[in-house]
């Protein structure tokens, strides 16, 4: 019984890439077997990923680089505005270190190479977890 995770204690991740179902399957898959985390799946659409976040409040939000309809930088705009911010994690596939640092300026927490990185996108969504059960309200890496 001490054991059982209740629903307002799971970390939630949601996930909105766009480019690939094929990456977004499998870091559902991947997601799904770390303790403590639950996945959303939204739609790709700017509009829809901002009101997804107000309403569900996610902990952390997974985004490519481009979005179906815009960019990740017109939803990181939104964020401002939100009171509960999550944390971000940047998906690309470009190579530039410049990208990289205009991102975390812009609010991004994380910014990974989808292609290289892939695994470590699953062990900071497992780290972040850890924080999450240890501290609820805050989380931080």
């Amino acid at each position: 019984m001490m054991n059982e995770v209740k629903e307002a204690d799971l970390m939630k991740v949601l996930l909105a890439i766009d480019n690939s179902k094929g990456i977004l399957d499998r870091i559902f898959q991947m997601t799904q077997s770390i303790a403590g985390v639950d996945s959303i799946i939204t739609l790709i659409k700017v509009k829809e990923i901002i009101e997804s976040v107000r309403c569900l409040q996610p902990d952390v939000l997974v985004m490519d680089l481009y979005l179906l309809d815009g960019a990740v930088l017109d939803v990181m705009k939104e964020m401002r505005s939100v009171k509960k911010k999550p944390t971000m994690m940047i998906l690309t596939e470009q190579p530039y270190t410049n990208i990289e640092d205009y991102l975390k300026v812009a609010g991004a927490d994380f910014v990974l190479n989808k292609s290289l990185e892939f695994e470590l996108i699953v062990k900071i969504l497992s780290r972040l977890s850890e924080k999450h059960k240890e501290n609820p309200q805050q989380l931080a890496f």
